[in-house]
């Protein structure tokens, strides 16, 4: 796991300096190593956290033979065992042990696909020193974050946009519909950053890009819900154990003690109880918890621990400083609002002082249908099959029904249910993942504004309609979790949260084979009634105590509406109001007034949207503070 950094340009002796900035901005993600190499045209940059092969063979750049591609990777090529025992059957000659030397052999003999024989999670940078290209590429799943921006000449890369920033002729000018789309989905979606001039390598993408200026894009891996297999539910569990066995044994692999996040449900319990029996000494696991019943997972996560003996570490998060707030969300370089980045940070705060690796339970709901909304969307899907009526009626309801002003209760999840049914398709989507602001709630946040109308940002789920529109619910909901939640939202929040402490967070559960075999089994099997993921359920019996395989998901939350209403609140007024904010400038004050008066709103939806426009104004703060590079 490292932070990587480089520039496309013809004049390497102006731009070699200005890596050396960008690596130094990465330094938290690589503290044990760094090096820099240039080439007619091209720098790259490297900070290291060593893993896998603690010599000096492990230092990046490093090269191929003949030195005809240069590579800088962040990340793990888990299979890197196997490729190299393959590789040197066929005559390759390597210098180290490092997983990372097997990217220029396998790109030397196969420039076109050898991507898809790596397993892992990566974004690495690659320099064909003969056809004098830069191929830049990411993981399946986008575990790895890379971005990359034109400048006069040339173009720039980095791990973290904060690195980019480090480029005199960066266009950092803000996008409009950046901020338009924050407010629905709470991130800045994917492909496309807050800033005018930045972009991302999508997931499973090959980018190659030319000294002469040209551009192409690659896709080598997709998501396919085709070629359904026939099994049994029984079946189906013996494949996924035998599946997850075997991801988690390949993420073991490492040079340094590995650890793991133990949040007390059945995910990261199965990674806990799997790589524990793997071990030949006590796993070291990490949890985080509060001082509210509903939010707190530590007495199931020590039931876990305690059965497989492991180090466990347990810490109370009861609140959060301003000053610490403004710290992690301000790390995030774009706006970014998923709340559970405080705890994320926090307990890998904590593991980073331990470990230098982690395995967590990340991508398991998105794989195998473990939220609550796949239920909520499967029986919507059924009820549109009886004509307009439903949607008609819950209009009429929702009409002479009064605002929820508790989160979680039964009458809080059945006024939800109605304003799902009486959404349209994709609107429905969102209301059932996010929640946030609808086009009604931006119109009017929106209302002074004279210049070109923005688009819906409904529009970014319409466009995957050709992959996963006509699918059973349960894979479509799982299709646009993929793509929109798991990419743009939870894996960005991961990366960030570890990487802030020199931790690499490894994710067995999307391993591409298990994530390939989940997509083909029937809907059915993965979603049973109105049980979540009842396929690993039943996989937890084998391994994890009756009370955590029973207990309601909860994710990995905070107290966020205790929090807004609370102690949070002054500072969220203070920023909202203040004349120098983002609101004062873009927002109707008259809508931003009402917006802080409650008034009109589901009070845990509430809590949510003034959690993610406090986190807009402390990126806003932080961006106006920079110092010009």
């Amino acid at each position: 796991m490292c932070g990587i950094a480089g520039i496309l340009h013809p004049d390497t002796n102006r731009y070699a300096p200005i890596v050396s900035r960008m690596i130094d901005a990465l330094a938290h993600r690589g503290p044990d190593d760094q090096g820099i190499w240039s080439d007619d045209g091209i720098v790259l940059g490297h900070r290291r956290l060593s893993i896998i092969d603690l010599s000096d063979t492990g230092h990046q750049p490093m090269s191929g033979e003949g030195d005809r591609s240069w590579v800088i990777l962040n990340g793990e090529i888990y299979n890197y065992r196997e490729l190299r025992q393959e590789l040197m059957a066929r005559g390759h000659k390597f210098r180290g042990k490092s997983d990372t030397e097997v990217i220029p052999h396998l790109y030397d003999e196969d420039p076109d696909g050898f991507a898809t024989k790596l397993a892992g999670m990566f974004a690495f940078a690659l320099w064909d020193s003969e056809r004098k290209t830069l191929v830049l590429g990411r993981d399946r799943a986008g575990k790895k974050p890379l971005f990359y921006a034109p400048i006069p000449g040339g173009v720039a890369f980095a791990s973290e946009i904060k690195a980019l920033h480090m480029v005199p002729e960066l266009d950092a000018g803000i996008r409009d519909q950046g901020i338009h789309d924050y407010l629905t989905f709470g991130v800045v979606p994917g492909p496309q950053t807050i800033f005018d001039g930045i972009k991302r390598v999508p997931p499973a993408h090959i980018l190659r890009l030319a000294q002469d200026g040209s551009e192409r894009s690659e896709r080598y891996w997709h998501l396919r819900f085709d070629n359904k297999v026939t099994c049994t539910k029984r079946e189906a569990v013996e494949e996924i154990d035998r599946l997850l066995t075997k991801s988690v044994t390949l993420r073991l692999r490492s040079d340094v003690p590995v650890g793991c996040f133990l949040s007390g449900g059945i995910d990261s319990g199965l990674v806990t109880a799997i790589a524990a029996k793997q071990l030949g000494h006590p796993l070291q696991t990490f949890c985080i918890g509060f001082d509210e019943g509903a939010f707190d997972e530590r007495p199931l996560a020590a039931q876990v621990a305690q059965r497989y003996n492991t180090n466990h570490q347990s810490t109370l998060l009861d609140s959060m400083g301003e000053d610490r707030i403004d710290k992690i969300v301000s790390h995030y370089d774009e706006p970014f609002a998923d709340h559970s980045a405080l705890p994320s940070h926090l307990v890998s705060e904590i593991a980073g002082r331990h470990v230098k690796v982690v395995l967590n339970g990340d991508g398991s709901d998105e794989v195998f249908a473990g939220y609550r909304h796949y239920v909520a969307f499967s029986a919507q899907r059924r009820l549109d099959s009886l004509g307009p009526l439903p949607k008609a009626a819950s209009r009429a309801l929702l009409s002479l029904l009064p605002m929820p002003r508790t989160g979680r209760t039964p009458y809080q999840f059945g006024h939800r249910f109605l304003r799902v049914l009486a959404a349209t398709e994709f609107e429905r989507y969102l209301v059932l993942t996010k929640d946030l602001m609808s086009e009604t709630d931006k119109n009017r946040f929106f209302q002074h504004r004279t210049a070109p109308p923005l688009q819906p940002s409904v529009r970014l789920l319409e466009g995957q309609r050709h992959a996963y529109g006509k699918l059973e619910a349960v894979d479509q909901m799982s299709g646009y979790n993929f793509d929109r939640l798991l990419s743009d939202t939870l894996l960005i929040k991961m990366d960030m949260a570890s990487m802030a402490h020199g931790l690499e967070a490894r994710s067995p559960f999307l391993d591409h084979e298990l994530i390939e075999f989940a997509a083909k089994l029937p809907a059915r099997l993965k979603l049973s009634g109105r049980e979540t993921k009842p396929l690993l359920r039943q996989l937890a019996e084998q391994y994890l105590p009756e009370d955590v395989v029973r207990a309601p998901k909860r994710g990995f939350e905070a107290p966020l509406q205790k929090w807004m209403t609370g102690s949070l609140n002054p500072m969220l007024t203070q920023r909202l109001t203040d004349s120098s904010s983002l609101a004062h400038h873009y927002f109707d004050s008259g809508a931003v007034e009402t917006f802080l008066s409650t008034k009109g709103w589901d009070l845990k939806r509430w809590a949510s949207v003034a959690w993610m426009l406090l986190c807009l104004e402390i990126w806003w703060s932080h961006l106006k503070a920079q110092p010009p590079t």
